[in-house]
């Protein structure tokens, strides 16, 4: 069977994510999170005193953007792929809120969506990947063999990043501050200059607000089967 790439782009908190990681696991193919990129630059700025209140300093990061490297390694014990950044594991540390209030602010920036993009497509050459974010299909790789957009109601969404944080050990965040923090994202990730957060138009539109996990990995094996047969 020939192997390909699969682009799942959509809304933050959708589960995009989860769904990667089932979808390679199952198929296996590499799994690559492209949104944890952008949260380990964010991350790298918070820890080098870049970012003043909701200023960020782009003129330092500009000169250190090429020496940030972002790679997965896969964790032997639960078999999922952890980011590292600069060779430090930093899983748990770009997933706090502190780091989501700051990634959109940092994911508009042309230059480091440039390093982002070209980091991922290295990591792509070989084909056999799933990789997830807000503009695979439409920049990373455009012609992706298969293309998903993801969209769910927001107070679905909302729920869902709530779970995940509470699952943490997060008991302080509110629904509110999520919703807020979602929908802010929302409006940010559509309406950046740099690679907007569009459908493409090949695209396979799926809405999971009320999706099992079970009914979307059959969704996604399906449309998955079908394209490697033809």
């Amino acid at each position: 069977m020939k192997k390909i790439t699969v682009a799942i782009d959509g809304f933050s908190s959708n589960g995009k994510s989860t769904m990667a990681k089932d979808l390679a696991k199952e198929i296996g193919y590499i799994y690559i999170d492209s949104g944890a990129m952008y949260r380990a630059v964010t991350l790298y700025c918070l820890e080098n005193g870049l970012f003043d209140g909701d200023r960020l300093d782009e003129e330092t990061l500009k000169k250190q953007i090429e020496k940030i490297n972002i790679s997965f390694k896969l964790n032997p014990d639960t078999g999922i792929p952890e980011t590292y950044l600069n060779g430090k594991n930093v899983e748990k540390d770009i997933r706090t809120m502190e780091v989501s209030n700051k990634v959109s602010r940092v994911s508009t920036v042309g230059f480091v969506r440039k390093e982002m993009v070209r980091q991922q497509q290295q990591m792509g050459k070989a084909k056999g990947i799933v990789m997830d974010g807000r503009d695979i299909g439409t920049v990373v790789f455009p012609d992706a063999e298969m293309k998903v957009f993801v969209t769910a109601r927001d107070d679905v969404r909302a729920q869902r990043r709530l779970d995940e944080l509470r699952s943490k050990g997060d008991s302080n965040t509110t629904f509110g501050e999520v919703l807020q923090n979602i929908r802010q994202r929302d409006y940010t990730d559509q309406n950046r200059k740099e690679s907007p957060l569009v459908k493409a138009d090949d695209a396979l539109l799926l809405d999971n607000s009320d999706l099992t996990r079970e009914q979307q990995m059959q969704w996604l094996l399906d449309k998955f089967n079908h394209i490697t047969k033809q």
